[in-house]
C-alpha cells in the first residue's frame, strides 16, 4: 500500500495566492492540526493555512469539496509512502473506499493501531481504487491510501 498526501501543487498554490481552486480567500491561522502535505500532527500551535480540497475528480455526487490545513510558510511533502504516517497511528479514523467512478465501496471506522490493515481488506475488493482516511469526528481528508502501481 502506499499512503499518499495531498498534491505539492495544491499547497503550492494557496501559499503563493492565498486562495484555494475554489476562490476563497485563505489566511494564516495558528492551531494545533495535521498539515495534509507532510501528514505530521502538530504537538504545539503553528501557522497554518486552512483551505478547501476535493480529494476527488469532480465527476460525482461523492466529489465533496472539505476543509483541510497545510503549513503556511512551507513543508517537505511526506514521502515515506510505503510506511504509514506515525502521527496518524494512534487515532481512530473513518476509512472510506472508493470506485473508479468515485463511488463510495464501502466504509469502516478503524481503531488505533489497525488502519493500515483495515485498508488492505477495503483493497483486497477488485472494485476498491482508493481508500480516503478521515478524521473520525470532523470527517475531514487527511490522506489516501492506494495500491501500489502494478499491483
Amino acid at each position: 500500500m502506499h499512503f499518499v498526501p495531498i498534491p505539492e501543487e495544491i499547497a503550492a498554490e494557496a501559499r503563493s495566492t492565498h486562495k484555494d481552486r475554489f476562490g476563497h480567500d485563505l489566511r494564516v491561522t495558528t492551531e494545533m492540526a495535521p498539515c495534509r502535505l507532510c501528514l505530521r500532527i502538530s504537538t504545539a500551535p503553528e501557522k497554518l493555512l486552512l483551505l478547501s480540497y476535493r480529494p476527488l475528480p469532480d465527476s460525482s455526487p461523492y466529489a465533496e469539496i472539505g476543509p483541510i490545513f497545510v503549513h503556511a510558510d512551507g513543508c517537505e511533502p511526506y514521502d515515506d509512502i510505503e510506511t504509514f504516517p506515525a502521527d496518524f497511528a494512534a487515532r481512530r479514523l473513518v476509512l472510506r473506499a472508493y470506485g473508479r467512478e468515485g463511488q463510495i465501496v464501502d466504509a469502516v471506522i478503524a481503531e488505533p493501531g489497525t488502519t493500515p490493515q483495515r485498508a488492505a481488506s477495503l483493497l483486497d475488493n477488485e472494485e476498491v481504487v482508493e481508500v480516503h482516511v478521515r478524521h473520525e469526528s470532523y470527517t475531514c481528508f487527511d490522506f489516501k491510501i492506494v495500491r501500489p502501481p502494478g499491483s
